[in-house]
């Protein structure tokens, strides 16, 4: 076994992927306190913080799972594009992995208690969901489930968790809104499996790219991509965002970039889109920015 320092574990959860997690708290957040003055409700920010907290180490046991399950399965493995070099170089082995994230996992359901004590029952339900998509989560995505595991985990339950440890009830348009950011965080893990395809293929896991054959992933991508801004733009003219919501549209050309990228890909090539998860999770990330920026704006103008 290689020495380890500190360094290594922190790098062995994966944290550049953790704005596909915090931006549902971060967006939804921004929406509340954008909409409190109108809608009579104060923000609880010490509940959000803690929320926030929740959600990366949420994602970092998620990341950590995962991998000593993909290392497991033969799903990572020498030849494999962006796989999870500090196992297959021996710095940790599976079990160590599997094991740390367990332990990240337990703290998620410490602080969940928390907020159950500071908030409501409501939310003890959607932490025990969580979890167990979480613990579950790589049996899920071996059985092409994954990408509704992400939606539901990285936007829809922290859109609705988020506004009800915050105001104190559940808002429907914060879950509404976050399909927007959630369908671009889809993105990135299809973009990885769609790369994948005859990796996941050789290790006998059947992920929904596989499912759908590369011809229809490609479409399915550009539905990940494409929808969001339908969804804004319809929210802005309802007037359910104020109207500088629409200064998310300057992302445009990075999801078109993206989006040209996967389509001139051929079938089953892995080379040209071997960053392209990355690429998505940048524009999520920008995406969501964006549009927290023009939620928290609407409460001063």
């Amino acid at each position: 076994m290689m020495n380890r320092n500190l360094k290594d574990w922190v790098i062995a959860t994966r944290p550049w992927s953790f704005p596909a997690s915090s931006m549902s708290v971060v967006v939804t957040v921004a929406y509340l306190f954008g909409i409190s003055d109108t809608q009579g409700f104060v923000v609880d920010w010490v509940n959000a913080a803690l929320l926030l907290l929740m959600m990366v180490l949420f994602q970092a046991s998620g990341n950590l799972i995962s991998d000593s399950y993909d290392f497991r399965k033969g799903v990572d493995r020498d030849d494999t594009l962006n796989g999870v070099t500090w196992i297959l170089d021996g710095k940790f082995n599976a079990g160590e992995i599997r094991r740390y994230g367990l332990a990240v996992l337990s703290v998620c359901v410490a602080l969940g208690l928390v907020l159950v004590y500071r908030t409501d029952m409501d939310v003890l339900w959607l932490g025990i969901v969580g979890s167990l998509l979480a613990a579950f989560y790589p049996w899920l995505k071996y059985h092409a489930m994954g990408d509704y595991v992400i939606l539901l985990c990285y936007a829809i339950l922290p859109s609705l968790g988020t506004s009800i440890v915050i105001t104190g009830q559940p808002n429907l348009m914060a879950v509404v809104l976050s399909l927007s950011y959630g369908l671009i965080t889809v993105g990135i893990l299809h973009s990885n499996n769609t790369r994948d395809i005859r990796n996941d293929r050789r290790a006998g896991i059947r992920t929904l790219a596989i499912q759908m054959g590369c011809g229809k992933a490609h479409v399915a991508y550009a539905v990940e991509m494409v929808i969001p801004y339908l969804i804004i733009v319809a929210c802005a003219c309802f007037g359910n965002l104020p109207w500088y919501a629409l200064f998310t549209l300057m992302t445009v050309p990075g999801a078109m970039k993206n989006l040209r990228q996967m389509m001139d890909s051929g079938f089953e090539e892995a080379e040209p889109i071997a960053t392209l998860d990355q690429q998505t999770a940048q524009h999520q990330l920008m995406f969501s920015l964006l549009l927290a920026a023009s939620c928290i704006a609407s409460a001063f103008v």
